[in-house]
């Protein structure tokens, strides 16, 4: 049976590629491969494809080509709706005639990505199509109205084998069970030109922060030995850079101390999604600096007791400081440490998120600001439903953190976001804390 994957466009007004990769996709293609199946990959946000990639940047990320679709003036927002991702001739240069179609997806708000995707897909070929990922998982109402001729909620290969069967009624042979996160790896051989890829070693999340929903997947590992071997044959096909995109890679330290003293020192490894500042150590520490961590985030998203405390309790001041300054007496500098700052928390006030941004400035560290996002599923999300905040048929789009703030009441409001954005920047250019006092 041929089989097509397919990772969809981006609709937002703004993306960048920070080592961006549809994992769980390439699972799946690993195990259809197993089964006998002839599988193609088409990722529309591969910046290798010619005319997708606008501008590379540092150890694998960059910028994508963008198109202009709309104004947003109809919520009232003064932002341009972008399409990321490959030109539409990809469509039509593809010379694979498949059996059925895979659609992944990621957040929600990019649902119009996927619609577009989808109709396209449907223009070109005749083949049924399966949208899976996230965005179904967390808004399955909604992604019905995607195109798709089936959607499948949560993760899972036997999940796919069902769904592929009860629409091309073809059986397979079905060499993954229930343990694929351990018995397979991602498969990125599907790549023609390939130097960063995403390493997860673990799955989901043992806390439960109010704004995210990592949590529901429960929470799992991989052995040492998966993870290695993993990174070693990445390694052998030409990657340069591993991001791991654990949710929280450092939950067990004595696993994962023993996965970075195995690492090969031949690469360069990043920590985008924020580490959980209470489980650095100096030993932690040393490691990621003998190993050639080269990009390493904090999840501190507030420095507000009780905040903290309210959406989770992962973090505190002390461990946020202790933690800072444990990777900067292992010498990580500046451009090397980042820190998540939240902005537009419900309940954050301007003066607190100053506050905050103040507080990371004087360890001189760089603040990295994320626009609160009302996730679909979060704890937060059902609170504003049971306020009345906002209403199950809302458009995902506008719950984005860019958007939101300029219509949730939830919100500090998008003038105070704003002016705390400005004075960031001013502070980026100077690192000079004064910036972040001044008007």
């Amino acid at each position: 049976m041929k089989i097509l994957l397919v990772n969809p466009y981006i609709h937002d007004v703004s993306a960048y590629d920070f080592w961006l990769k549809p994992v769980g996709l390439l699972y799946i293609a690993k195990a259809l491969r197993l089964s006998g199946e002839d599988v193609k990959l088409v990722d529309l946000l591969d910046r290798k494809i010619p005319g997708n990639d606008a501008h590379d940047g540092a150890y694998g990320t960059g910028k994508f080509n963008s198109k202009i679709l709309k104004s947003l003036g109809e919520y009232k927002i003064q932002r341009y709706l972008k399409r990321y991702g490959a030109p539409e001739s990809i469509f039509d240069e593809l010379k694979f005639e498949p059996d059925v179609i895979l659609v992944t997806s990621m957040m929600t708000y990019w649902y119009g990505g996927v619609f577009e995707t989808i109709r396209r897909l449907k223009q070109r070929f005749e083949a049924p199509i399966i949208l899976g990922g996230n965005y179904p998982t967390l808004l399955p109402r909604h992604a019905k109205k995607s195109g798709a001729d089936m959607i499948i909620e949560g993760d899972g290969i036997p999940k796919v084998y069902e769904a592929i069967e009860q629409l091309t009624g073809k059986q397979m042979k079905k060499s993954i069970g229930l343990n694929w996160f351990e018995e397979i790896t991602p498969d990125y051989t599907l790549y023609n030109n390939l130097d960063a890829a995403v390493v997860h070693t673990t799955y989901g999340c043992p806390f439960r922060c109010t704004y995210c929903v990592a949590w529901q997947k429960g929470f799992r590992s991989r052995s040492l030995d998966s993870v290695i071997e993993e990174i070693e044959s990445l390694s052998k096909i030409g990657v340069k850079d591993i991001a791991f995109y654990d949710d929280a890679i450092l939950f067990d330290k004595v696993r994962f101390k023993s996965i970075l003293e195995n690492l090969p020192q031949t690469l360069r490894y990043h920590l985008p999604n924020g580490i959980h500042a209470s489980y650095v150590d100096e030993e932690i520490a040393s490691l990621f600096m003998k190993k050639n961590f080269k990009t390493v985030r904090i999840g501190y998203e507030t420095g507000d007791p009780y905040l903290q405390k309210k959406t989770g309790g992962k973090v505190t001041n002390l461990t946020f400081n202790r933690a800072v300054e444990i990777l900067k007496s292992a010498g990580f500098t500046y451009d090397e440490i980042g820190v998540y700052l939240m902005v537009g928390l419900p309940g954050q006030t301007f003066e607190s998120a100053l506050e905050d941004l103040k507080n990371v400035a004087k360890t001189g560290v760089r603040p990295f600001l994320n626009e609160y996002t009302l996730i679909p599923g979060s704890m937060d999300w059902y609170e504003a439903l049971k306020n009345g905040e906002i209403s199950e048929d809302v458009d995902p789009l506008i719950l984005k953190g860019a958007l939101i703030h300029h219509w949730w009441k939830g919100s500090m409001g998008v003038e105070k976001i704003e002016e705390i954005k400005r004075k960031v920047q001013r502070f980026y250019l100077s690192r000079s804390i004064e910036e972040l006092y001044d008007g």
